[in-house]
């Protein structure tokens, strides 16, 4: 024989097909992991956390946003001050801010030229002035915008020495750049901290991450965040590269931004308007009430950037769609997470690559394990939900950004491949079975074969069953007195009554010879009730047979059936050549059944049941001793009973009945033949139609004229089938 081939041997074995499976799942969502087709849709997956799950009071109070809004612009432009606004203004709200004593102050300005419309000859702060405010400060930060050089004609400004870093980043993602718009010299030499102000964003243009450090040349310069960060912790620029070994950064280097909540004015920092800080600043110095007093400035962390919107710099986050949010606010937030450990974690390529293979695994596990479909799929839902739901709960009470749609994709990919998988040869083999059993068995029974096949045997199988054989009273005689075609049409009446009857009970049909119908029950599905099923069937088909017959004419042919039941092993499955295969059972169980209803000719029965179905169906069902036989081809005897009727259902006259039947077989059993005929000849006087008691009545008065051997047993041995 031949050993299976691989692909039959998954076909076999539900093991290797959710394996198989999963690892088809597995490698098809690692494949458009690799490829970036999930990225932007896993993005969106974060922002939607963000939007339903952030933590807007955790958003650090002591970080003030100073707006260049649209209403100050407008206040400085009726007292014919126009944007870019000159510098002594931010001089006036950098002395207030180190009056009040604030923190630190950051400014999210481009200060890369000179203040050209203003002169010291005019009485008006210069330049030179705001930078000896900036320098009074100590505290002050600027920015510069730092990009590739394009043109061998773009120098760009220059940055100082003191504002560069040095160290090794081999961790990080670093851009380069070689060209940088930076603050006027003078300010550079009076600020604190030089910072890259620069937007960055991913391919979707939503600002999610951004790199720690810029590579400028040979040295290092911090993005603003970490530049302010720095500045609060007075932490030297030389010391840049130590201070970043200590946050932690995505896998692909950048620092993730854990956002808290919506931007603007009614979001989770405060913001005061520039113009009512400077006002409050000048009535401060005049000794008049300030709108804005010193106390709300009071060891603040302040950052002074644009929000009208013809500064454009308004910039894309998750929580764009609820408010337009200012460039300095990202920049606030990234402070806020550095100074409270408030750090956004992805996991690990393993562990986002070990989610994948295990939800795969679920995926299979889940269609193939589970036989109805409808069930598999809500637990389907469950654990998709589940799962997403973890995802949230991780994210809300961890900052863990767990992924959600590349282990859910698995998921998802894997229960759809094993229903095509299922569909394509399952389903295909189901089909078959389906039309293999449908002229045998009753739908309900189908189904279940359809849905254990794995657990059938078409090859054959033992198991323990019932069977039922059946025939009619002296058919030859009927049908030699009848016209073919007519004999079909009653014939095919009793036939379809029956046979309705024994599918009802989830009974295999097994086939039809001439007259007689053979029936298993308790296969090809098991059933640990075979044996009263099989006898309430039979019951049941003489009953509805009485009432059937009562309705026709009386030129209506009455068929009368004959009924034997064995409970025992068979076996059960194809059986015949290469050339025809009958799915059938065969074994001595079968052929006793068939015994049995030709016993039914000897005793004038109706259905005759053996010790065995007896035994199990005891029970349930209501059946006098007839005798102890030796069937033709068979030594050993064996003790059969007539079936009467379901339990509970007998009347006291027909119990007293059987009793004294009972005694008559006591005394024929004890040889007492002339008293056995005497009281089988008293109940024939009761009722003549007995056939038992007919049986032995004869018996009984042939062998009390017969010497009988010392060892007689009391068998009745049969010498025809």
């Amino acid at each position: 024989m031949e050993s299976p081939t691989i692909v039959q041997r998954i076909q076999k074995s539900k093991t290797l097909q959710i394996l198989v499976l999963a690892a088809i799942g597995t490698i098809f969502t690692l494949i458009l992991q690799v490829g970036g087709v999930l990225d932007s849709v896993e993005l969106k997956t974060l922002d939607w956390r963000f939007l339903e799950a952030s933590h807007p009071e955790e958003a650090d109070t002591n970080i003030v946003l100073i707006a260049i809004d649209q209403n100050s612009l407008d206040a400085f432009q009726n007292r014919n001050v126009i944007w870019p606004w000159p510098r002594e203004i931010y001089g006036v709200a950098l002395d207030y801010f180190r009056a009040a004593g604030a923190r630190s102050v950051a400014f999210d300005i481009l200060l890369d030229r000179k203040d050209f419309d203003r002169r010291e000859s005019d009485g008006a702060f210069t330049d030179s002035v705001f930078a000896e405010a900036i320098k009074n400060s100590g505290n002050v930060l600027l920015v510069t915008y730092a990009t590739k050089r394009l043109k061998e004609d773009e120098p760009g400004s220059i940055i100082l020495d003191r504002h560069l870093g040095s160290g090794g980043f081999s961790s990080l993602a670093v851009p380069r750049v070689d060209r940088a718009v930076a603050p006027l010299r003078q300010f550079q030499e009076a600020a604190r901290i030089l910072a890259v102000t620069n937007f960055e964003s991913d391919p979707d243009g939503i600002s999610r991450r951004v790199p720690l450090v810029y590579q400028f040349k040979k040295k290092f310069i911090p993005y603003f965040g970490l530049a302010d960060y720095m500045v609060d912790k007075n932490i030297p620029i030389s010391q840049l590269s130590d201070v970043v070994k200590t946050i932690p950064v995505s896998n692909d280097g950048n620092f993730l931004i854990y956002w808290y909540g919506k931007g603007g004015t009614d979001g989770v920092f405060r913001y005061y308007p520039f113009a009512t800080v400077v006002t409050s600043a000048l009535n401060f110095q005049s000794g008049a009430v300030p709108p804005l007093p010193p106390s709300l400035f009071k060891n603040k962390v302040i950052i002074v950037g644009g929000t009208a919107p013809g500064l454009w710099d308004m910039r894309a986050t998750p929580f764009t769609s609820l408010e337009a949010y200012p460039g300095m606010e990202i920049h606030a937030t990234m402070l806020s997470n550095l100074l409270n450990d408030h750090y956004l974690r992805d996991m690990p390529y393993w562990v986002t690559s070990s989610l994948i293979v295990i939800l795969a695994l679920l995926g299979a596990i889940v269609f193939f394990r589970i036989r109805r479909l409808s069930a598999a799929v809500v637990t389907f839902l469950v654990i998709l939900a589940f799962y997403i739901g973890l995802t949230f709960l991780v994210f809300y009470n961890e900052k863990l950004w767990l992924p959600m749609l590349t282990p859910s994709m698995a998921f998802i990919s894997t229960f759809a491949f094993s229903a095509f998988y299922s569909y394509s040869t399952e389903g295909r083999q189901r089909r078959e079975l389906r039309r293999a059993f449908n002229r045998y068995l009753s739908p309900a029974v189908v189904s279940q074969i359809v849905e254990h096949s794995g657990a059938l045997e078409l090859g054959g199988n033992t198991v323990e069953g019932t069977v039922y054989f059946s025939d009619i009273k002296d058919f030859t005689n009927i049908a030699e007195s009848m016209q073919p075609k007519e004999l079909v049409a009653y014939l095919n009446e009793y036939f379809s009554l029956a046979s309705d009857l024994i599918l009802k009970r989830d009974a295999m049909l097994d086939k039809y010879i001439g007259d007689a119908i053979m029936a298993i029950f308790g296969a090809p599905i098991p059933k640990p009730d075979h044996a009263n099923l099989a006898c309430l069937t039979a019951l049941e088909i003489q009953r509805s047979l009485g009432a059937f017959y009562k309705k026709k004419s009386a030129q209506t042919p009455r068929f009368t059936t004959r009924i034997g039941l064995n409970s025992g092993k068979m076996i059960v499955g194809n059986i015949g050549s290469t050339q025809r295969l009958d799915y059938t059972a065969i074994g001595d169980t079968v052929n006793l059944a068939s015994r049995l209803e030709g016993v039914n000719k000897y005793f004038g029965t109706r259905i005759i049941i053996s010790e065995n179905v007896y035994r199990l169906a005891k029970d349930a069902i209501e059946a006098r001793e007839l005798d102890l036989i030796r069937v033709k081809g068979k030594n050993v005897p064996i003790r059969i009973y007539e079936l009467v009727g379901e339990h509970g259902t007998l009347n006291e006259n027909t119990r007293e009945f059987m009793s004294l039947f009972q005694e008559g077989l006591q005394y024929y059993r004890s040889q007492k033949f002339d008293q056995a005929a005497h009281q089988f000849e008293s109940l024939l006087n009761v009722n003549p139609e007995d056939g038992p008691c007919t049986t032995y009545v004869e018996r009984s008065k042939l062998l009390a004229m017969q010497k009988l051997p010392e060892n007689w047993d009391g068998v009745f041995t049969l010498t025809t089938k």
